[in-house]
Formats: structure tokens, C-alpha cells, sequence
């Protein structure tokens, strides 16, 4: 099949005049290829810029070459699938050429190949025009012999972002194996961070010489070194991690962490390997093996770095790396190891000058433990590399699971999936995410509701999670076939953080699930961008269904960037927790547009609401923000009591309430203009009321534009208007939504809508 497959793609590319024979035109290789089921084939030469398609899956069939000159485009959530076959598949941009290759968290770029084992296939290698202290100042690139090397350490070879390299690491001949990415002479005009070097049978990530800054790197399983330097490399490395999964489960040993060298054949080379290593984690496999391998000349500074798992964690070798290491420029600060520093006294050049001792002295620590159980503690402690890594034993297939575009959700989901960038799915029912599982939905994901007689939710159990993250021009969209409000049920998440409901724990109005709990950091995942319309399904008098539903939700989660359109409930619903939310608009939502209950005590910042006029609305809007303590108790506690900043609240109703501030709440309030009400702002009941009195709670820097009504005129707008930079300011209004945004610099872009 794989043979008929290839055959057929070949001839696709002929007809499209694509193979590496062609002259200039060579240059439409890649992103132009192909109907529905059919799919490009990379290889060859091109010469002018082309473009991979979000979303899109591509196959590299041998060496796929950017001239100088042009540019390789890699959209987010493209895949290249390297063919398993005689051909040696890899990618080389040259000096003067770019690869211009930005995922994002949701949806990363991944190389990987058919054949998912070490070695399959080539990587990618990169020719700049910085510094190397090769001999004559240039050198060959291994793979594809490329010059590389210059004095342009400012050189700009593109831009590498959330890109993911799997199973790398191809043995050309002996001396001659790919790693992940290869470095050669890049310079710091070019932008990489957020790359994973997954299961290659040779290096992660090679540095020959250059000036190029990274961050945010992470090597997972490489057999050879994860990360290694020669030939003078002197860049920033910034948040790096090293993992090396047991030999008894991984089938073999891995060698150093860090590999480092100034110039094999010339210690004294200049300029010399200088690098800056930052905040890093290496984690080695290898009992009798190198973690830190320090060595031919190479200084270093290194700061905030842990190294375990290897007998000889961290090994210094050389005169020239010794003395740096003693008298300067080299330098070690709050480096933690296993075992006790080595040195080369044995090793060929080895002096023994820069010993465990010395390394002491400097206030490093020696003989620590591995804290780290598994890839999740590491996650933990390195947020950065959530969502877009493969943690150790994933195969790619399972690591992603993405769901099929055009797939219909419904029921219980008990493992992690994800929904693909740029795809879209139908909600046909309850979809559950159940405690363990993970629903991570990329980029340009739009999820319609069915119009049948089936209710149609997500619910997010507790220990469940959600990870929804959209950009501002591809956001996630939830709809419905049917564009009216109260058409879907929309998103209800459950969490393990605080309620003050009876019994400090409660039941979800949708789905019945639980939430509450102490853990107020809980994590849920994350909102970014997600943009969800006509939601507000009436299940019956007492339950109808928020645009999101935030039940016991904790401030481990991310929520930002967040709209909730034409729903006939509320926008966004806080019951308790402690969840932070931040840029979220509710616009033209028949009831409240925020509402919290149940002790919800976290911050909420930017915040706008708008309720387009009932005359071209078709209907009026209740309160723009209701605020409760507990409907049942007062007195409940935790008491409710958020922090909110920045807010611009408009109504549509002439005798309705604005922002209502009742059964006990608390609240911290300040900069915000809140017009469109008769009363746009009331405050209810003795509690709420003498907390604003006592300055428990505060309102500042607050305009409305009628007066504070007050229920048992304990807080009165007399009160109010002694208060910091409040105001009364009966022409406050806001022509349209155009007028709110022009008052908003962040409300830009489609996940805002129309």
C-alpha cells in the first residue's frame, strides 16, 4: 500500500512540474497540492517562498532543499509525515534561505516519519552566516554538505516556534548521523523556542558555532546527546529540559545530557563556545554514563541547573575548560547534582584543576536527588511545556489522538483526545470529559451544535481538563446549526477549588457533577480565544445553561480571551472557586452577563459587556453583572469577593438594573463605566451593603451614569461619590459596540466576531 501510495503521489507531483529537475518554477513544491484525499509530497529544490497549509498534512520523500532566497512557511498545526521507504528524508535550509515554522501551544508543527523508531529519518538542518571557528571560518554541513559560517552573528535564518521533531537521527555513514534540529552558524536574528527533539537515535539539538538564542527546548529520549555544542556557539539558552526515560523500559541507553566543545581539533579556537545556559532540568538514564560533559576548551556560564540520573553528572575535562571554570569567564551558580563533580585528570588534557571542591566553594550542591517521579512532576514545575509535548512513551499517534475532522461528539471521553486545527466536529448530546482525561482543542476548531431534539453540552468533570486554545485571528468557535439564543446548553466545567454551598460541596445545574473541594489551585486547563455563541437551552424553569459555566473552578486554570454571544442565560457564571478570567466579553446575553454565587474570590480583569438595543435586539437584557454571597445564606463563607479592574458594562434596558451587588457579596472594584441601565448600579442587603460602608469591600475610579440606588441606605450614593475618582455622569454612554472597542485597544481581531 505504502508503495502504490507513493507511486501515486509521484505522479500527482510530475503533473504539477514539482520534482527537483525543474527550474525555477520548482518553487510550488509544497501547500498547493492536491484535493481532499490527496496529499503533497515534499522534495527536491524551491527557490521562491512557499507556504504549508494550517491543519494540513504534507510528506517528505528524500531531501527537500530551500535555496537562497526563499522561504519555507510552516503554518500551525501542519504535519510532516516522513515517507518509510530506501529514500533519506530531510530538511536543509541554506544560508540566505528561511523557514518561517510558528505553531502555537494548541496546535504545535510535527516532524516525525511513518516509521516511528529512532533513525527513521533526517531532521532538519539549518546554514546561517555567524561566526564558526571551523578552520578558514566555514564550514559543510554534515547532511547535504551546505556552507555555512560568516560574520554575521545578527543573521536572521527565520523563525522556529512549537515545533515538534520525532524519530530523527538517520545514519548516513558512521561519522555521519542527523540530529533533531541541526545549528550551523544561525545567527541571533533567528527566533527558536518551544522545540522538542522527541526519540532520535543521534543529538536533539547540535550547535555548530553561532550566535542563534533559544528557549523553551526540550529533548525527550534521544539516544545520543540532547544537547550538543562545538565550533564557538556563544547564545542564550533559556528554560531547557533533558529527559531520558529508564533504560529498562526505554530498551537502551542515552549518552550525555550536554555534550560541550569549543573546537575538537583546536582547543584554543577562537571565537570560543560561550554560551549562557539558564533554568534547566537534565534528567539521564545512564548509570555509568556522562550527564554534563564539559570539555576541549569549551567556558560556559551556567546558572539554575539540576542534573541527575547519570554516575558522572557533571564531568569536566581539558586545561583550557578547567581554568575558565577557575579563574573565568566560566562560571556555575545554583547548580544542584547527583553524585560529586568529575574531572578529566584521566582524560586525555585533563589537569584536575577545577575540582568538586572548587565547584562546592562556588555554593553549588552535590549528592542531590532526583525529585522528579515522572514527566508530570516536570510539567508541574514547567508550565511552559504543557500542551504541545510528547511526554515520555507516547507514540505520536497516541500522544495526539486527534479526532477526525467533520467527527459528531457525544458521550464519555476517557482518555485524551484532540480536536484538530482548523477542523470542524457536531456536538450531538452530552459530551463528558471524564476525571483523568484531557480535551485539548486546537487552533480554528468550530464546533456546531446539532438542531434536534438531543441537548447539546461539554461538561468538564473535576480532575477532568480542557484545553481550548485559539489565537486571536483563529480562534475556537462553539455554535449552533441554529444561530438563535437558547439553542445549545454550552460549556460547564467542574473543579476541586472552595464553594460555600450547604455542605461545601454542590451539583452542577447541567449534568449533575460534582464540584467544590480546598484545593483552590486546581487546574482545569485552559480558555484562550474560545468564542461561544446562542447557548442558554432551557432544560426546565430552574436550569438553563450558561455561554460557561465555572463550578468550584480553581486559579490553576487559564481564562482569557473569552466571548460569550446571544445566549438567553448568562454570558460567564462563577459558582465559587478562585479562578482568575481575564479580556472576556458577553455581548447581547438575554439575562446577566457575569454572574457570581457561592464565594467566587478571584480577579477578573478587562472585562466588557455589551447589550445591543432592544429595538434591533428583539428583546431587553437583564443585569450586566449579578453578584450574589449565597442565594440561601447570606452569611456563607468563604464570603464572595472578587477583584475586577477595567470594565466597560453597557445595558440596553431604561428601568433595569445594571451592576447588582447583593445577598452578602463583597467586591474590589475598580476603573470601570458602567451606562445603559436606569439603575446601573444597586447594592442590596445589610451585609453587601456594610462591607462597602466598613471598606471591606470597595468601588473606585467607578462612573455611572444615574445615581447608586441602595436598598437599606447603609451605602448611598453619597457614599459612593466619596469614594476615589467616582463619578456620576448622566451623559456616560456608548454609541455601539465600535464605540466599546475603540475604548478597548485588545478588542481586536476575529475571536471577537462581528
Amino acid at each position: 500500500m505504502k508503495l502504490n501510495k507513493k507511486i501515486y503521489s509521484l505522479a500527482f507531483l510530475a503533473g504539477l512540474t514539482l520534482f527537483a529537475s525543474c527550474s525555477d518554477d520548482e518553487g510550488d513544491n509544497g501547500g498547493n497540492g492536491g484535493g481532499e484525499d490527496e496529499i503533497t509530497v515534499l522534495q527536491g529544490t524551491i527557490t521562491e517562498d512557499v507556504t504549508l497549509e494550517s491543519g494540513k498534512t504534507y510528506e517528505l520523500n528524500g531531501a527537500y532543499t530551500v535555496e537562497e532566497g526563499a522561504t519555507l512557511n510552516i503554518e500551525p498545526g501542519v504535519r510532516i509525515v516522513a515517507q518509510y521507504d530506501d529514500v533519506v528524508d530531510y530538511i536543509l535550509i541554506k544560508q540566505g534561505a528561511k523557514i518561517n515554522a510558528a505553531g502555537t501551544q494548541s496546535a504545535p508543527i510535527v516532524m516525525t516519519s511513518e516509521q516511528e523508531e529512532p533513525g527513521a529519518w533526517g531532521g532538519i538542518h539549518i546554514c546561517g552566516r555567524a561566526h564558526t571557528n571551523a578552520e578558514g571560518g566555514q564550514g559543510s554541513s554534515e547532511i547535504g554538505g551546505a556552507a555555512y559560517g560568516g560574520n554575521d552573528d545578527s543573521d536572521n535564518s527565520g523563525t522556529l516556534q512549537y515545533v515538534r521533531v520525532e524519530y530523527t537521527g538517520y545514519a548516513f555513514d558512521e561519522e555521519h548521523e542527523a540530529n533533531g534540529i541541526s545549528f550551523y552558524g544561525v545567527g541571533n536574528g533567528t527566533t527558536v523556542d518551544h522545540c522538542q527533539a522527541y526519540k532520535g537515535s543521534d543529538d536533539g539539538f547540535e550547535f555548530f558555532g553561532g550566535a542563534v538564542n533559544i528557549s523553551n527546548m526540550v529533548v525527550t529520549d534521544c539516544s545520543d546527546d540532547s544537547f550538543d555544542w562545538t565550533e564557538g556557539w556563544n547564545g542564550t539558552a533559556t528554560n531547557l529540559v533533558a529527559i531520558q526515560e529508564s533504560e529498562d523500559v526505554l530498551g537502551y541507553a542515552c549518552d550525555c545530557l550536554i555534550e560541550a566543545d569549543n573546537n575538537e581539533n583546536n582547543f584554543d579556537a577562537t571565537p570560543i563556545s560561550s554560551p549562557t545556559i539558564s533554568n534547566a532540568i537534565f534528567i539521564g538514564n545512564g548509570a555509568e554514563g556522562k550527564g554534563v560533559h564539559l570539555r576541549r576548551g569549551t567556558q560556559v556560564k551556567m546558572d539554575n541547573v539540576q542534573i541527575y540520573g547519570k554516575t558522572d553528572a557533571l564531568f569536566v575535562e581539558s586545561e583550557q575548560t578547567e581554568n575558565f571554570l577557575l579563574n573565568g569567564p566560566s562560571t556555575m551558580t545554583n547548580v544542584k547534582i547527583s553524585g560529586a563533580l568529575m574531572t578529566g585528570e584521566e582524560a586525555e588534557g585533563g589537569e584536575g584543576i577545577y575540582t568538586n571542591e572548587e565547584f562546592l566553594a562556588d555554593g553549588n550542591l552535590t549528592n542531590q536527588s532526583n525529585p522528579y517521579a515522572d514527566y508530570d512532576a516536570i510539567v508541574a514545575e514547567c508550565s511552559w511545556l504543557s500542551g504541545w509535548t510528547h511526554s515520555w512513551g507516547a507514540s505520536s499517534e497516541e500522544a495526539e489522538n486527534i479526532i477526525p475532522d467533520g467527527t459528531e461528539l457525544r458521550a464519555s471521553l476517557t482518555e485524551n483526545a484532540t480536536l484538530g486545527a482548523g477542523n470542524t466536529y457536531y456536538l450531538t448530546g452530552a459530551y463528558t470529559v471524564e476525571e483523568g482525561a484531557t480535551l485539548n482543542i486546537q487552533e480554528g476548531v468550530t464546533i456546531i451544535a446539532r438542531y434536534d431534539d438531543t441537548v447539546d453540552y461539554i461538561l468538564v468533570k473535576q480532575g477532568a481538563k480542557i484545553n481550548a486554545i485559539g489565537t486571536a485571528e483563529n480562534p475556537i468557535v462553539m455554535t449552533s446549526e441554529r444561530e438563535e439564543a437558547g439553542a445549545w446548553g454550552g460549556i460547564h466545567i467542574c473543579g476541586r477549588a472552595h464553594t460555600n454551598a450547604e455542605g461545601r460541596q454542590g451539583s452542577s445545574e447541567i449534568g449533575g457533577a460534582t464540584y467544590g473541594g480546598d484545593d483552590d489551585s486546581d487546574n482545569s486547563g485552559t480558555l484562550q480565544y474560545v468564542r461561544v455563541e446562542y447557548t442558554g437551552y432551557a432544560f426546565d424553569e430552574e436550569h438553563e445553561a450558561n455561554g460557561i459555566s465555572f463550578y468550584g473552578v480553581g486559579n490553576g486554570t487559564t481564562v482569557d480571551h473569552c466571548v460569550a454571544y446571544k445566549g438567553s442565560d448568562d454570558g460567564f457564571e462563577f459558582f465559587g472557586g478562585s479562578v482568575n478570567v481575564s479580556n472576556m466579553v458577553v455581548i447581547s446575553c438575554s439575562d446577566d452577563s457575569f454572574d457570581w454565587t457561592e464565594g467566587w474570590n478571584g480577579k477578573g480583569t478587562d472585562l466588557v459587556a455589551y447589550q445591543e438595543p432592544e429595538a434591533t435586539l428583539g428583546y431587553n437584557c437583564d443585569c450586566l453583572i449579578e453578584a450574589d454571597n449565597n442565594g440561601d445564606n447570606f452569611d456563607s463563607t468563604p464570603v464572595a469577593h472578587p477583584t475586577l479592574s477595567n470594565l466597560i458594562l453597557v445595558g440596553n434596558g431604561s428601568d433595569s438594573q445594571g451592576v447588582r451587588l447583593r445577598a452578602g457579596t463583597q467586591v474590589t472594584m475598580d476603573n470601570a463605566q458602567v451606562c445603559g441601565k436606569g439603575k446601573p448600579l444597586t447594592v442590596e442587603t445589610t451585609q453587601t451593603e456594610q462591607a462597602l460602608k466598613d471598606g471591606v469591600s470597595t468601588l473606585t475610579n467607578v462612573t455611572i451614569s444615574a445615581d447608586l440606588q441602595s436598598e437599606n441606605n447603609i451605602y448611598t450614593n453619597t457614599d459612593f461619590l466619596a469614594g476615589e475618582g467616582n463619578t456620576v455622569d448622566t451623559n456616560l454612554t456608548f454609541a455601539d459596540f465600535d464605540a466599546v472597542k475603540a475604548a478597548c485597544d485588545w478588542l481586536t481581531g476575529a475571536w471577537i466576531g462581528e
